[in-house]
């Protein structure tokens, strides 16, 4: 350990490229993830272990990169972490990865990226995605010294000693303009993107990094400390912490498969400055390690289990990231206004920005369909039907009879005007014509799962839920309940507005972008409509509309998914306080679930007040809470 205190680095956007000769080499609390502690004079590094946290990989890099020269850095794994994971081989259990990594990739990936090289304690390197043997195991106890070369030319190289005994060399690369452009290439605007950092990737352990002589590193011969690269010239700083006030965190709002993970991603790559950090599902899953989970269509018990796991993994970062003073993306579907407020509460010294993405009802039937054939599952009818019932579009803090926390809101797809219009007639269009919501297959969409979150389950206490309905899964709707009554409502195709009207106001409602390149997002994915008429609806015979039965009102608790076996039965009213909302931490997404699982019908005879009156189905017109 130095003998000296440490302060950890907060530097200014200002102090940019060649480090300062005082400056010590240290873990940067502002290039990690979320979930990832800096702490013993920012040499000792951690992440969260409980719970699901314990299945996570949690990944930072130095405050120092290097450009030239010849370095090498330390890393002692000094403890496990206690994990219960029965599910998991031992020796899965409490590793780590030690290696470099450009200072633009995540550092949650090391050694699956292209500008990233690790080595792990199962005795594999990795670079690119491909692990092969090197080495040997390590664990606790043991020190790892990775050693860089960057003035051999052409070819760079990354080695590592275990203990003190030299490894040998684990690949050479192109440290070079045609390759990683660190030596021998100008400093990018983004400076970060010009150097190789020191990088660790942790599963259940406590490391402490050296990168000097005073913090007990024993350097390989003809390598000298990382810290001596600052005195040499051939250091660049890391990213570093902005002023809270200047940080931002975009909400994305609309329904399932609107397209709002697409539009953050994108949005994302284009604002590398920003270093945006996308909050949601994904992010998770990634740190599990299991990000294409999505996609292979594996619904079995183990993806419940993961789904599970991510959701409350989520809310513990969502209330970390509320103190760090970074750039955040909320990639749910927050179309329930008081979810909304609950979540951007804490971020109160951020500018807090709503990203709508609400396309025509066509177009979110035709998104859908696409995320349903990648994924294979379907959120159901009766949960979109739900969300779309309880959608108010948000407000910023400048417009009348405001209670939102937005300092601006864009609508990056149709204008707020036209987004109001075609939700109303929606809303409408459910109202008049209740459709029973049945999949492309002729089925019910709904699948049924026993249990329900705790926290629904108290605001229903006097009632019997623990066979209710739900899902736990990040799925694609399918939208026939919604889009059937819009089955004559088409237009041709158009690009996907990702940029809104420039405003340097902190409190603006944004309009849409015209973009009229050929490049435009995604056109040939999507078949984005842009009909400058408003729908027309199909009031033509539907037959007659037929109610869902109430929870109860069948022999076991299994809810029947099909036909109300008695046509004209009246949809009962159901009592639902306007204070009480569903568990929103129970579904992956922020996907909630149709009331009528959960509600139950009043006394009869009692008939309850029209301000809090609601049918099991929907109300067009819902309460302004």
């Amino acid at each position: 350990m130095a003998s000296a205190k440490r302060e950890l680095p907060f530097y200014e956007d200002s102090q940019l490229k060649k480090a300062r000769v005082s400056e010590w080499v240290v873990l940067n609390p502002a290039d990690c993830d979320i979930d990832f502690t800096v702490e013993g004079d920012g040499l000792v590094g951690s992440a969260l272990y409980e719970e699901g946290f314990a299945y996570c990989w949690s990944g930072a890099r130095a405050n120092i990169g290097i450009r030239g020269g010849k370095y090498c850095f330390g890393c002692k794994i000094i403890s496990a972490q206690p994990v219960h994971m029965e599910d998991t081989p031992l020796d899965s259990q409490n590793i780590c990865r030690v290696g470099i990594s450009r200072g633009d990739e995540d550092v949650r990936n090391m050694g699956e990226t292209l500008y990233s090289f690790g080595y792990g304690g199962t005795g594999k390197f990795s670079n690119s995605g491909s692990f092969l043997e090197y080495g040997e195991e390590f664990g606790v106890g043991d020190t790892i010294v990775c050693a860089v070369d960057l003035e051999n030319s052409p070819m760079a190289s990354i080695s590592f000693s275990k203990n003190g005994v030299w490894l040998g060399v684990a690949k050479h690369f192109d440290a070079g303009p045609n390759g990683l452009g660190v030596v021998g290439s100008p400093v990018k605007r983004l400076h970060w993107e010009s150097a190789l950092f020191p990088h660790v990737l942790l599963k259940n352990v406590v490391v402490q990094l050296q990168f000097s002589i005073a913090d007990g590193l024993n350097p390989v011969e003809g390598y000298k400390p990382w810290d001596a690269a600052v005195m040499d010239g051939n250091a660049i700083l890391g990213p570093a912490f902005s002023n809270i006030n200047d940080c931002e965190v975009i909400m994305m709002v609309g329904l399932p498969a609107s397209g709002k993970t697409t539009w953050a991603e994108k949005w994302v790559k284009e604002h590398p400055e920003k270093r945006y950090v996308l909050l949601g599902t994904n992010l998770v899953l990634e740190q599990m390690k299991v990000p294409g989970l999505l996609r292979k269509g594996n619904y079995g018990e183990r993806f419940e289990l993961l789904m599970n796991r991510a959701t409350k993994i989520f809310n513990t970062l969502l209330s970390r990231a509320s103190k760090i003073p970074r750039n955040f993306i909320i990639d749910q579907t927050n179309v329930y206004k008081s979810a909304r407020k609950r979540k951007l509460k804490p971020f109160a010294d951020f500018m807090k920005i709503a990203a709508v993405v609400f396309p025509r009802a066509e177009e979110l039937k035709f998104r859908g369909d696409k995320r349903f054939r990648e994924m294979g599952k379907a959120v159901p009818d009766e949960a979109v039907n739900e969300m779309l019932v309880n959608f108010n579009l948000p407000t910023s803090k400048d417009m009348h009879m405001a209670d939102e926390y937005f300092d601006q809101v864009w609508f990056v797809e149709l204008s707020r005007d036209e987004s109001q219009r075609i939700l109303d007639e929606m809303k409408k269009a459910m109202h008049e014509k209740p459709c029973i919501p049945v999949d492309s297959r002729g089925k019910s969409s709904t699948q049924y799962y026993t249990g329900i979150g705790e926290s629904y389950q108290s605001s229903y206490s006097s009632h019997h839920l623990s066979a209710a309905p739900y899902e736990s899964y990040p799925s694609t709707p399918n939208y026939g309940g919604i889009c059937n009554a819009y089955q004559h409502y088409g237009a041709p195709n158009a690009s996907y507005n990702t940029g809104v009207l420039p405003n340097s106001s902190r409190s603006i409602t944004a309009e849409p972008n015209p973009i009229m390149s050929s490049q435009s997002y995604s056109t040939s994915n999507y078949g984005y409509a842009n009909q400058p008429r408003g729908p027309h609806f199909p009031y033509g015979s539907r037959g007659t509309p037929i109610s869902r039965p109430p929870v109860g009102s069948f022999p076991s608790n299994v809810q029947h998914s099909g036909i109300y076996p008695h046509p004209y039965l009246q949809r009962p009213p159901v009592n639902l306080p306007m204070n009480v909302e569903p568990n929103y931490g129970s579904y992956t997404n922020d996907v909630q679930h149709a009331g009528i699982y959960h509600r139950h019908p009043a006394p009869p005879g009692q008939p309850l007040p029209t301000d809090v009156q609601r049918s099991a189905y929907y109300n067009p017109y819902p309460h302004p809470y």
